[in-house]
């Protein structure tokens, strides 16, 4: 007699849990404030960070507001103003912007930090909300140096210590030396990591999520994100069971396996948008070799993000699926989901794309770092 008798009890809690996970984490926003002079280039460092052109390079006007960001995904950026300004005097100005319902706040400046910057700095970590400091477009710098012989390093250097002595005494959780052009250099990898520690733990997925490729690390910490949204995918899709498959008894949502796709899709930064901009905002190295990685992007969109093409896929997983062990879910969702066939082939589905996925975007990470 079949020993494999489940409660059926424990597997509704289990798959409910996953629905409020899956639910929690698209509902999730990570609200960033950047603030600074204007000319500082706070619209290139946005862009940067995800990948994307959100937000328009060389606009005069900055938000006037909190409830009006630049969004990419769960990434809210608010591009506020300096304080101390006749519009924003600094008494009010944390007030006025409501600070106090940001995550984070990114102070940035092209040459250094003056004192009503020093005074924003203190008054937000009084919040105890993380202020970090960044130094945009390292790389003139860099180039004006070069012309009196002085060295990349050496530049670096300098541009660190002195800026490091400019904000003596402030609390802060970093400094950071960046170059909109070159987001693959310098800081701002250490930047973003160093954003997502200062979060909780559901903002933090959702902000490695939909920030950008900017290191083999980073790419890392996606795969974990994107793994833990396979199997809570895997699961639902193998319960709800919406399409049945061609040759097997067996039924999934594949509704919900192409939202899988797309949210996989976006957190290796292989949709559209993201495309254009390798193509059109970065000076780019090697402009071929990057045109036939981002081919393989276009590809693997054809591939996954169809639903003649998912079910054409999972017929060729029948056979495949029917025996494959499904024990590296067995601690994301438990054993009486993860024995099902359904879930076997969905789980098979999703790994297939998080691994193609992920080597797409360290082929173009390579072709993209100068």
């Amino acid at each position: 007699m079949s020993n494999t008798n489940f409660d059926l009890g424990s597997i509704t809690d289990q798959l409910s849990k996953f629905k409020k996970e899956l639910d929690t984490f698209h509902a999730a926003k990570v609200k960033c404030g950047i603030i600074g002079r204007s000319g500082t280039g706070k619209s290139s460092l946005i862009n940067a960070i995800v990948g994307e052109e959100v937000s328009k390079v060389g606009e005069v006007e900055t938000t006037m507001e909190i409830g009006k960001p630049y969004e990419h995904k769960g990434l809210l950026f608010y591009d506020l103003p300096g304080c101390g300004t006749n519009n924003f005097p600094k008494e009010t100005y944390i007030n006025d912007l409501k600070i106090k319902d940001l995550d984070c706040v990114i102070l940035v400046t092209a040459e250094r930090f003056y004192e009503d910057d020093l005074f924003l700095i203190n008054e937000v970590s009084k919040l105890n909300i993380a202020v970090f400091t960044v130094r945009t477009k390292v790389d003139f710098s860099i180039e004006r140096a070069k012309k009196r012989g002085i060295s990349e390093s050496e530049t670096l250097v300098s541009l660190y210590n002195d800026l490091s002595k400019n904000l003596e005494g402030t609390k802060i959780k970093g400094l950071y030396l960046t170059s909109a052009d070159y987001p693959l250099e310098y800081d701002l990898d250490k930047l973003l990591n160093d954003i997502a520690k200062s979060l909780n733990k559901i903002k933090q997925e959702r902000f490695i999520a939909d920030v950008n490729a900017t290191s083999k690390k980073m790419i890392k910490e996606k795969r974990i994100v994107a793994d833990k949204l396979v199997s809570r995918y895997a699961a639902l899709s193998a319960a709800n069971g919406l399409n049945p498959i061609p040759g097997l008894d067996v039924s999934v949502d594949v509704g919900l396996l192409l939202k899988m796709g797309n949210d996989i899709t976006n957190i290796y930064g292989l949709n559209k948008e993201q495309q254009e901009f390798y193509k059109t905002f970065l000076d780019l190295p090697d402009s071929s070799k990057i045109k036939a990685v981002l081919g393989k992007a276009s590809q693997y969109a054809a591939k996954y993000l169809g639903k003649e093409a998912i079910m054409i896929i999972l017929k060729r997983f029948v056979a495949a699926t029917a025996t494959k062990s499904v024990s590296k879910w067995i601690p994301f969702v438990g054993q009486a989901i993860a024995a099902g066939i359904g879930f076997k082939m969905t789980s098979s589905l999703g790994n297939d794309m998080v691994n193609e996925a992920e080597a797409i975007a360290i082929e173009l990470f390579d072709s993209l770092k100068k």
